[in-house]
């Protein structure tokens, strides 16, 4: 029987079941794998929105800390805030002020308000930059705030990281809201407070064109017949008490409170210089102790502890301090003036002078409150016209009785006469009808003079301070014996008048009310631009780069005084000599480098500059340039010093002093020798006094023979003779002499004496007493000198 084939083996049927079932899962397939597909696709979403909204937070929170933190960068507004209303009320002070318009313009509270004015605008202009900063960084940050994106709406049966997500959020927002407040708050804070500053700056402009108005007027009607004349003029009854004048006062104390409040650093500087002259004075009176010191000549005004004299120089430079000076602070300063020049002279004039000055005082202080009274009734008027006439008879006093005494005070006597005829003027002037002239005449004739007397002593207590300084120094050198100061004083007295005559005329300048036009004037004349080719230079520019070099050549010519050197033969200044002249030298070289760029030219045209000099150098100059190289090599080199005695060229001397281009020294027969220092350098130079004073001199004897023989007259001649030479004090006891016999010619023996003297500046002094006391031995022993 056959074998079945096994592909038929299964029944057909079984094989039409089978094929359906077999397509069916290859259909499912496809779809089974899309369906994983798209299950990925939607995990792979999902992942991809966790990680923006993790970016998203980390965004947000970056923003709002860079935010948080600059707002506390932003200027700070409380500061702003409490001094603010302080400059409303000095604003209102001064609008006040100037409405109430006396009868007489008080042209000082005009200066005052004026100077007020200009400081309140400045401080208000530098609050408005800063405000507008602080607007438009809090605008940028609202901006930066409103940059961060919302987070999306969430769905509903969230897993755990959505709702952690949706957390983070929650705190995202509501630190964004708190920032955003903040902001709100502070963006609306700058913006009132610009309001206001603003609203104080316009009034402020607004003031100062009234005040600019009211000066204008002043300047055009001064001179005008402002009242009917002295004797034209009628009784009128006193006005009632104005209940508005506490007020006016009060306003007034608050502006010049506010003046001094925001000047304090003029007091300041004033106390620093009072400090270091009373160090310095005080410094040299311990050292006259230590010392032991006694001045021949006591100074005038400067004693021990001089209080008072730094009170003097503190209220006499003061206005230095101040380049536009308000009148009231001018007043203070004089006021304060008078009071120390009281102590000064308390202790410095005879009791009876005293008594005058005790009176000019007390006329000084009552002229100054009537000039100051704003009344312009007749009797106010008669009694100005009185106090003026009294003022002219003060004058004149005061020329009569302290003539000499202001005579040493140099500028004072035309300062006097200038007194005098200010004080005539204001009579005229309140006679006439001119009441405002008259009281500024007035004014300005007793400020005058009292800051004339306060400059005059200032004068005399710097150059006695000067003095001491000098004789402390050549003290501590062993230099005690007298010395000239005649040759120094004249220079510095020169010097210091200078200066004290710059700062009377500001203070006079400004009680007359021209010190801003004169000041503008000059100030427009030296800081005016003006072209030569291609370079732009000023004046004031030119002006000071000669300035600072007069000053530095002053200063490098006279800071040895400082140091006890006035040029005598008694002043020993080996040791200092070098360091000297290398600050010299520095001096110099910083006063001109100064002085280049005080010019404001730019280095290439100053490049330019050197480079012409250069080639003036090698065409002319070759001299002064190797004296000038040569100086310095001196100061580092120090072959000599100051004092030592040298030998040059065949010129012999005691150096006196190592210069920058020549050096100086003093022949024995006393004529002053110049020396350039390519000279010392180039030649040789002999000195005796390198290391010591010592010299070795020698003496030419002749004697005659006696009635002993010549063995015998030789020894008791050389025991005499070193007997004279050990008794001198000038000569060295630790080295013999030496004493030979030359020559015999015929009856006469000749002797060479050898010795060693200690300085070599008294050697002819030396050997004139040595022979002196050598003759007197040899009478007395019947030896004759032949």
């Amino acid at each position: 029987m056959p074998v079945p084939n096994s592909s038929s083996a299964f029944p057909k049927s079984i094989k039409t079941c089978l094929l359906p079932l077999l397509l069916w899962l290859l259909a499912l397939a496809p779809a089974h794998a899309q369906s994983t597909v798209v299950k990925e696709d939607s995990m792979a979403v999902d992942t991809t929105v966790a990680h923006d909204d993790s970016y998203r937070l980390e965004v947000g929170y970056t923003t709002l800390s860079s935010i948080s933190g600059q707002v506390r960068q932003v200027f700070d507004t409380r500061p702003l805030a409490e001094e603010l209303p302080d400059i409303v009320e000095n604003l209102k002070a001064i609008q006040y002020t100037l409405k109430q318009k006396g009868e007489v313009v008080d042209i000082k509270q005009l200066q005052m308000c004026q100077l007020m004015l200009v400081t309140l605008q400045e401080q208000l202009a530098d609050w408005r930059t800063e405000l507008a900063q602080a607007h438009t960084q809090l605008a940028a940050m609202q901006a930066r705030l409103k940059t961060i994106a919302p987070p999306p709406p969430r769905i509903a049966n969230a897993d755990a990281t959505t709702l952690a997500l949706e957390r983070s959020d929650s705190a995202l927002l509501a630190r964004q809201q708190r920032i955003g407040g903040l902001l709100a708050k502070r963006f609306l804070k700058v913006k009132q407070l610009q309001t206001q500053v603003a609203a104080s700056y316009i009034q402020g402009m607004e003031l100062q064109d009234e005040v600019g108005d009211q000066l204008r007027r002043y300047s055009r009607t001064s001179t005008k017949l402002s009242y009917p004349p002295l004797w034209e003029a009628e009784s009128t009854p006193a006005p009632p008490a104005d209940p508005k004048a506490r007020k006016a006062g009060q306003y007034r104390r608050e502006i010049i409170n506010y003046y001094f409040a925001n000047n304090w650093d003029n007091w300041a500087y004033m106390a620093l210089i009072g400090l270091v002259f009373y160090g310095w004075v005080s410094f040299n009176y311990r050292r006259v102790r230590r010392q032991d010191l006694v001045l021949t000549e006591p100074f005038h005004y400067l004693r021990p502890g001089p209080i008072a004299a730094t009170l003097v120089v503190m209220f006499s430079l003061a206005p230095a301090l101040e380049l536009h000076p308000p009148p009231v602070y001018l007043a203070v300063l004089q006021l304060l003036l008078l009071v120390a020049l009281t102590a000064v002279f308390a202790r410095s004039w005879p009791r009876r002078l005293f008594l005058y000055w005790l009176g000019m005082v007390a006329f000084f202080v009552w002229l100054s409150i009537t000039n100051a009274n704003a009344t312009t009734g007749l009797g106010a008027r008669w009694g100005l016209l009185g106090l003026n006439a009294l003022a002219v008879a003060v004058g004149a006093l005061l020329l009569w009785k302290l003539r000499d005494t202001l005579a040493q005070m140099r500028f004072l006597i035309p300062i006097s006469w200038l007194f005098i005829g200010l004080n005539g003027l204001a009579i005229i002037c309140n006679v006439v009808g001119r009441l405002s002239l008259a009281k500024m005449f007035s004014t300005a004739a007793i400020f005058g003079l009292t800051q004339g007397i306060g400059l005059g002593v200032f004068i005399e207590l710097f150059t006695e301070a000067f003095h001491l300084q000098i004789l402390c120094s050549r003290g501590s050198e062993g230099g005690t014996a007298a010395f000239d100061y005649d040759k120094i004083e004249p220079q510095l007295m020169r010097l210091l008048t200078v200066l004290s005559g710059v700062l009377w005329l500001m203070v006079f300048t400004s009680n007359l009310n021209v010190y801003n036009a004169v000041y503008g004037f000059f100030d427009q004349a030296l800081t005016a631009p003006h072209t030569l080719g291609s370079t732009v230079f000023t004046f004031g520019n030119i002006l000071l780069f000669f300035l600072i070099l007069y000053v530095s050549a002053l200063l490098q010519r006279y800071i040895g005084y400082f140091f006890g050197e006035v040029g005598d033969d008694n002043s020993d200044a080996r040791k200092r000599g070098s360091w000297l002249v290398a600050l010299r030298l520095l001096l110099v070289l910083v006063g001109f480098a100064l002085a280049t760029a005080a010019t404001g030219l730019p280095l290439s045209k100053i490049a330019i500059v050197f480079g012409a000099l250069s080639v003036g150098i090698g065409l002319g100059l070759q001299s002064i340039v190797n004296n000038l190289v040569s100086g310095i090599i001196l100061i580092f080199e120090r072959p000599f010093h100051v004092g030592d005695f040298i030998e040059v060229a065949g010129k012999s001397g005691r150096v006196q002093d190592i210069g920058i281009r020549s050096s100086k020294l003093t022949s024995v027969t006393g004529s002053e020798i110049i020396v350039p220092n390519g000279d010392l350098l180039s030649n040789h130079v002999i000195n005796w006094t390198r290391t010591n004073d010592h010299i070795r001199v020698d003496l030419i004897l002749k004697m005659t023979p006696g009635t002993d023989d010549l063995q015998t007259t030789l020894q008791k001649a050389r025991e005499l003779i070193q007997e004279e030479i050990k008794t001198s004090p000038y000569t060295m006891h630790n080295l013999p002499p030496e004493i030979l016999l030359s020559s015999i010619n015929g009856q006469v023996y000749e002797l060479k004496v050898l010795f060693w003297i200690t300085n070599i500046r008294q050697e002819q002094l030396t050997k004139s007493e040595i022979l002196s006391g050598i003759y007197r031995r040899f009478t007395a022993e019947g030896l004759q000198l032949g």
